[in-house]
């Protein structure tokens, strides 16, 4: 349940704010800290020190100011809502108001600070796994109210925190890096046991977020963990997240995961993969992996890995896949849409639909993204790109390659004589195996 601030109102949603107001002010807490905090009667207070929050599922709230004093005295907590300007100069508050002025902290470790507990920590997943350090803070400042909306990781964040000595690494490198945002949203709450000395800043999706990533960074993520820490990160992807994620991982990195995972699941990973994927991982295995994993395959997937790793030349149809999408050419735009979303997710093949006649011979073909333009009454034949690239069985892979080199299509059909479509060879899988084939030939 989300907490209230001191008079009991539930703070509004940042999003619902900045759509309401004129402007909204992002602020970075390495910009603010250390700077001088004065009354707007000119009198000096002292240096913001931290800021006091309250935690919340998606955005928690700053609630006060802590103000270091000079000489040794106690800081000052200073309310929110006393706050008339901050920027990076110098924050700006109201006079004190009474003779007792401000209150002051005799233990600022009994407040939840933001700098204190979250600057320097590290990021984890649930399990316990370090990703990254949290080098800053992004706050918003709307309607009043000053929201923690994220944590900032990666070089650049990790170069403004360094100040000068960070501006002179920049000058030096070949470019600064762009600056990496983790919503707060994905940030369990803080707990008693996050405290300045001990604790770590945990992550409450990172698992289901590698899900969705691209494979390219799942990989990127799985090859900078230790080999027990891929594992269980690796187990804890579904089966179609871990075969792409596998896929794109460094040989060295798959060989390890290979060789620690169970057959069984290893077995409905690689269903999710061409054949032309998993000739490639069979052919960075040593030989008794590489065995295993062919004795997973079943059928005409088993029989198309073989083939493609024992010759060096293999006919079109052998590297084609069977999954993509096949549309009669009658179907409206409207209609296609809604069978592209039943049928999809099931595809190898979605960024082009096939447009087929009565007797299922490819007529033309529609680019995803010129579905999504046209009109919803427009029937495919309509709007199908008719001069298609097509290929037999037994079209030599290298020509396959020179068609790709040549129109950069991202797949080609097979067809039989009568233009009967039987499979289509994605760009990725042609090029897989000439990848392959540039590193080494192995026969099994």
């Amino acid at each position: 349940m989300a907490q209230t601030g001191e008079t009991g109102e539930r703070p509004v949603h940042p999003a619902t704010l900045v759509r309401e107001i004129e402007e909204a002010q992002y602020l970075r807490i390495s910009e603010l800290v250390d700077r001088k905090v004065r009354a707007d009667a000119g009198n000096a207070l002292g240096r913001l020190q931290d800021f006091v929050f309250v935690d919340d599922p998606k955005y928690a709230e700053v609630s006060h100011l802590l103000v270091r004093r000079p000489f040794g005295r106690p800081p000052l907590k200073i309310p929110w809502r006393q706050v008339v300007r901050m920027d990076v100069s110098e924050t700006v508050v109201k006079d004190p108001s009474g003779a007792a002025g401000y209150e002051s902290v005799e233990d600022p470790d009994e407040l939840l600070l933001l700098r204190d507990r979250i600057l320097d920590k590290r990021i984890l997943d649930t399990r316990g796994f370090g990703f990254d350090v949290v080098y800053d803070i992004l706050l918003l400042r709307a309607g009043g109210q000053l929201f923690v909306v994220a944590a900032l990781t990666g070089p650049e964040a990790r170069r403004r925190r360094l100040g000068i000595w960070g501006k002179v690494a920049a000058s030096v490198s070949d470019g600064a890096a762009p600056e990496e945002r983790i919503p707060w949203r994905y940030v369990q709450p803080v707990g008693p046991d996050l405290t300045s000395t001990a604790g770590d800043v945990r992550l409450t999706v990172t698992v289901d977020a590698l899900s969705k990533i691209p494979p390219e960074d799942a990989a990127d993520v799985l090859e900078e963990l230790s080999r027990e820490e891929r594992l269980t990160i690796f187990n804890a992807l579904d089966t179609r997240a871990a075969a792409h994620a596998l896929e794109a991982t460094e040989p060295r990195v798959q060989r390890e995961i290979i060789a620690d995972t169970e057959a069984a699941r290893m077995g409905q990973i690689i269903a999710h993969l061409s054949p032309a994927e998993i000739a490639d991982i069979v052919a960075i295995l040593p030989d008794e992996n590489a065995r295993e994993l062919l004795g997973l395959l079943k059928g005409e997937v088993a029989t198309k890995v073989r083939s493609i790793v024992e010759q060096h030349e293999v006919p079109a149809l052998t590297i084609a896949v069977r999954t993509f999408l096949e549309f009669p050419r009658e179907l409206t735009v409207e209609e296609a849409f809604a069978r592209f979303r039943r049928e999809a997710p099931k595809c190898l093949v979605t960024m082009y639909i096939y447009v087929v006649d009565r007797d299922r011979d490819v007529r033309g073909v529609v680019d995803i993204n010129e579905l999504l333009q046209a009109q919803p009454t427009q029937r495919l034949e309509e709007i199908m790109t008719q001069g298609l690239v097509l290929v037999s069985p037994q079209t030599p892979r290298t020509r396959v390659l020179e068609l790709f080199r040549k129109y950069r299509f991202r797949a080609i059909p097979v067809v039989d004589d009568s233009r009967k479509i039987l499979g289509v060879i994605r760009e990725k899988d042609a090029f897989v195996l000439a990848d392959e084939e540039a590193r080494s030939t192995r026969l099994l």
